[in-house]
């Protein structure tokens, strides 16, 4: 739950208040020496900014409601998004494919084969593994809150999740867009928590007193179990997953007669994002000590939950500012290759590429 930070503003506003004062008469002003001293900051601007300070410290960053889609790793491509326009580069070299300029880029998800496709604001891209140009789509109907989830059985198929309706749409990424929509379906007894799409296609999400799986023809199957995935994540095996807690536990499930905890560990910290890929778990981790500034870490894991990279994240941008929230997660978002042994952490204003398991960089853009 996050901390309420009303009161806490409204504290601010009024110690500001009763620090201004009634102007007093006015007077002829002393001439000033010529190395005047700056003038010093007001005590109810001390107060202010010491109250403001104070509230970023109890806003945690942690664990998000929410789940954006900024990068995305396709069979030797890499695709990252900014506001109106896509940046495509070739991997393992790294080296530009291609940009694109598309209005409202809003999320990108691999697709079953290696494709990516992206959601914008009046049109779709689809980006094809060795493609110098994207295909141009129908939109994908995208709300706040949507998350793009691969139709792993089939790559012309793609998953708009909305989480507030607990419902998903299936889109046919076809040029016409009467044949965009395929079906609906509702996930029957999903609270709007974690979700993933197995590699056997089947959705496994969160739900009362554990999780259910199903393939989207089919009735969900419910498992029970007491811990709260925040995150879930395919695993190696069709029959796995990666279910990630809000205070950095994690486990590794096997489901079928019931669900067995294969691995449990814990990452040390709580998360921020997460992404899976055959060979590894990667966790984006933020610190936050409270009287000290808070940092982002890279933590990836093997399929044996050994630790087999740690690596501190820039900087962001300073705690000030209407916006400073969105700018201090902007760019820590992270997403691994499984066609290179490659991981990415960024975001539109910046990026980040490691060769694994050495940590190696091999690409760093900070923001402006």
């Amino acid at each position: 739950m996050r901390p309420r930070v009303a009161g806490l503003l409204f504290a601010a506003g009024a110690l500001s208040c009763s620090c201004r004062h009634e102007p007093s008469p006015q007077r002829s002003a002393p001439s000033a020496p010529a190395f005047a001293a700056p003038p010093e900051e007001s005590p109810g601007a001390r107060a202010v900014a010491s109250v403001l300070a104070s509230v970023h410290e109890k806003i945690s960053l942690a664990a998000p409601a929410w789940q954006l889609q900024p990068l995305a790793f396709g069979r030797h491509l890499l695709v990252r998004l900014e506001q109106d326009r896509v940046e495509v580069l070739s991997t393992p070299e790294l080296t530009s494919n291609m940009e694109v300029k598309l209005d409202g880029a809003r999320a990108a998800v691999a697709l079953a084969g290696g494709s990516v496709v992206v959601a914008g604001a009046s049109a779709a891209l689809r980006l094809d593994p060795g493609a110098k140009a994207p295909v141009r789509l129908p939109p994908i109907a995208w709300f706040p809150g949507t998350l793009l989830v691969p139709e792993r059985r089939d790559s012309n198929l793609v998953w708009a999740l909305h989480a507030g309706g607990k419902s998903s749409v299936r889109q046919r990424l076809a040029l016409d867009p009467t044949l965009s929509f395929d079906k609906e379906v509702t996930l029957e007894g999903y609270n709007g928590g974690a979700l993933a799409s197995l590699r056997n296609g089947a959705f496994l999400f969160a739900s009362a007193g554990g999780v259910r799986s199903a393939l989207p023809e089919n009735r969900p199957r419910s498992f029970s179990t007491e811990f709260p995935p925040w995150r879930l994540l395919p695993a190696r095996r069709v029959d796995q997953a990666w279910a990630v807690a809000a205070d950095g536990r994690v486990e590794l499930w096997q489901l079928g007669d019931r669900l067995l905890v294969k691995q449990r560990f814990s990452a040390g910290a709580a998360p921020f994002d997460a992404d899976a890929s055959p060979d590894y778990l990667a966790l984006v981790v933020v610190d936050e000590p409270g009287d000290a500034e808070r940092r982002f870490r890279l933590l990836v894991f093997d399929n044996d939950g050994n630790r087999v990279l740690e690596h501190a994240l820039a900087p962001g941008a300073p705690e000030s500012g209407r916006d400073w929230t969105e700018l201090a997660v902007r760019d820590r978002h992270v997403v691994l290759s499984e066609s290179d042994p490659l991981v990415a952490v960024g975001g539109p204003g910046a990026l980040e590429v490691l060769r694994l398991p050495t940590g190696e960089r091999l690409l760093f853009r900070e923001a402006p």
